[in-house]
């Protein structure tokens, strides 16, 4: 695309972006690492919450044992 491609004057000076002049772009080698971390943050809390649901699932359906309620009193 040229300067008169985009509508502007020919002699109009355009900014060239950094990848036009040859310099290595190091943001998203850098954001990579970051990223991942992120992700595997997110996978172990959605990991662990579903486990914590599953153990109050079954929790919920054990069936409990109920002794009689025993009074503190002894009768003659």
């Amino acid at each position: 695309m040229t300067a008169t491609d985009a509508g502007e004057s020919p002699g109009a000076h355009r900014r060239k972006h950094r990848h036009d002049l040859g310099q290595e772009d190091h943001g998203p080698k850098l954001a990579q690492s970051t990223t991942h971390a992120i992700q595997m943050l997110l996978g172990l809390w959605i990991a662990l919450t579903l486990v914590f649901v599953v153990y109050a699932l079954v929790d919920g359906t054990r069936p409990r044992d109920v002794a009689p309620p025993t009074s503190s009193v002894r009768t003659p």
